[in-house]
């Protein structure tokens, strides 16, 4: 599979039909807003060491977007894709994003096994969508049917990748589902006044390479955020007032927000570890 992708059985016309009328009056008469509840592991007065001397360049930390890309009579297919320019944390304190840098040539001394390895992983995970992501660092160069993959020269110490899961919303468990599903239900039953309410799942891996891309360690977190929507609610962020962040989609991505709060986190971890490094220039 070389995007991600998600299918689900679309209902018969009659089905449909039925369904688009009770929506269509459903979203006529309510107007809810949603509250996200987002937890912060750091505290906001938390100091990160300042690291002058090294260079770290961030890759990845993008949201996704779910679209529908085939429509058929049976069945939908939707694909989650990285959202371009958009980044989950707008900026680190120590070290600049790769997209932001301009190379000086190629790094004859690493190989192109090794480039294609770090790409492969990378693709892996966040799948087609993720091949501008990789152009900012490396390069792929064609010779008869061999394909040789170079690294860029940006003059970096140290890579650290970022990548969101999951692709696609999903519940904490199965009793998540079952209690989204009848909250829904009841908040339609009363208009809004009885709250919606979804335990989802939020995670994000980093992993960290040297200039040689040589994997050093690797950091996996658990931010799984919950989402009250009712007429009544407070809507947090500010965006999700009437209805703009409705988690009630058949299918969506995680908002972006829920992966901003932890900024701090992530970069608080990644400096603490690159001190951990010997030699390391001070």
């Amino acid at each position: 599979m070389t995007k991600l992708e998600k299918k689900k059985i679309r209902p018969s016309w009659k089905e449909t039909f039925v369904f688009s009328i009770f929506f269509m009056m459903i979203a006529t008469l309510i107007k809810c807003n949603y509250h996200y509840y987002v937890e912060k592991n750091i505290p906001e007065n938390t100091s990160i060491p300042n690291l002058p001397k090294v260079k770290i360049t961030y890759i990845g930390f993008r949201p996704y977007e779910t679209e529908i890309t085939k429509s058929s009579a049976e069945t939908r297919v939707y694909t989650a894709s990285l959202v371009y320019p958009d980044r989950t944390i707008f900026k680190f304190q120590n070290g600049v994003y790769a997209s932001d840098l301009k190379s000086v040539g190629y790094r004859k001394d690493v190989s192109s096994d090794k480039v294609k390895k770090f790409v492969q992983d990378y693709l892996n995970e966040v799948k087609e969508s993720g091949v501008l992501e990789l152009t900012y660092v490396t390069s792929v160069e064609k010779k008869g049917e061999e394909r040789i993959f170079k690294l860029k020269d940006i003059g970096t110490d140290y890579y650290v990748l970022g990548i969101h899961t999951p692709a696609f919303q999903t519940p904490k468990h199965f009793g998540s589902s079952v209690i989204q599903l009848f909250s829904s239900v009841f908040s339609v039953l009363s208009f809004g006044l009885i709250p919606s309410y979804a335990s989802l799942q939020a995670g994000t891996k980093i992993k960290i390479y040297d200039k040689n891309l040589n994997q050093l360690t690797s950091m996996k977190y658990d931010h799984g955020y919950s989402v009250l929507g009712a007429i009544w609610a407070s809507s947090i962020p500010e965006e999700c007032s009437r209805m703009r962040c409705n988690f009630l989609k058949q299918v969506s991505s995680p908002p972006k927000f829920v992966y901003q709060e932890h900024g701090p986190q992530f970069e608080s971890d990644i400096v603490s570890f690159i001190q951990t490094q010997f030699p390391f220039r001070k």
